[in-house]
């Protein structure tokens, strides 16, 4: 049985896109996040759930974060070029747990595009090769993934922080920044960090990007346009209100 969960060498069902695993993956971290919102809902004066809830998200978006590492090192797979937390997913456990500590309007704007635009898509194709249900690989997915979301959320229903339009430019200028240091990076490692050296294995909107290298500034595009997107319900709502927003710095 630990075999079957933790072994590199996996002979159990493999990941389909779109399967009822896949699917009840996803389940899972929407009902997650629906739980930190209702919970916050319902008790919205106690410190106990506040500080429980942003403690304990921040402490397991380092466990998973931690628990890859250790599971990459174990199998001896673990390397520069492919084990750095320096995809947007990954990077954003580190500053989910920053942001929760700190309660910083700066992280929340950043991590509110990324999490919602950059989880969505990484959830919906997943790179987690042949490794489906329940080997550890495909559950640290889901929980690391959607301890990102969760955490946006937990900011927006306790702190009440809300991104603003200007939070858009802001957030594709620090994406910029960390396009430009994982290239980089990769260049040093040889890796392939925000995929910017070639496209990934897996099925993925990058397929419809265009070639290498022009893909890359497609992808910033889509990106800014991704950006705009889950910007929109929460500007129709307040257009629709007609109340201003709470700022924190």
């Amino acid at each position: 049985m630990f075999d079957t969960l933790f072994s590199l060498d996996y002979q159990g069902p493999p990941f389909v896109l779109f399967s009822a695993a896949h699917l009840a993956g996803i389940a899972l971290v929407l009902v997650a996040c629906l739980l930190v919102v209702a919970a916050l809902r319902i008790w919205p004066n106690s410190q106990v759930l506040r500080a429980g809830l942003r403690h304990g998200l921040a402490i397991f978006s380092l466990v998973n974060l931690f628990a890859w590492q250790v599971w990459q090192y174990s199998q001896g797979i673990w390397t520069p070029a492919y084990s750095l937390p320096l995809q947007i997913c990954t990077f954003s456990n580190i500053l989910c747990a920053a942001m929760l500590w700190s309660r910083s309007y700066r992280m929340f704007e950043v991590l509110y595009f990324w999490g919602f635009a950059g989880v969505l898509q990484a959830l919906l194709t997943p790179d987690i090769g042949r490794f489906g249900f329940p080997h550890f690989v495909f559950l640290i997915f889901f929980t690391s993934h959607g301890a990102i979301p969760a955490s946006v959320l937990y900011m927006m229903a306790a702190e009440r922080y809300r991104p603003q339009w200007s939070s858009i430019w802001r957030a594709t200028l620090v994406t910029l920044a960390f396009l430009l240091v994982v290239g980089v990076i990769n260049w040093l490692t040889g890796g392939n960090y925000m995929f910017v050296g070639y496209k990934p294995a897996f099925p993925s909107l990058i397929d419809y990007l265009g070639p290498w290298p022009w893909y890359i500034g497609s992808m910033v595009l889509v990106g800014a346009v991704a950006f705009v997107l889950v910007y929109l319900p929460l500007a129709v709502y307040d257009a629709v209100s007609r109340r201003r927003v709470p700022l924190r710095a």
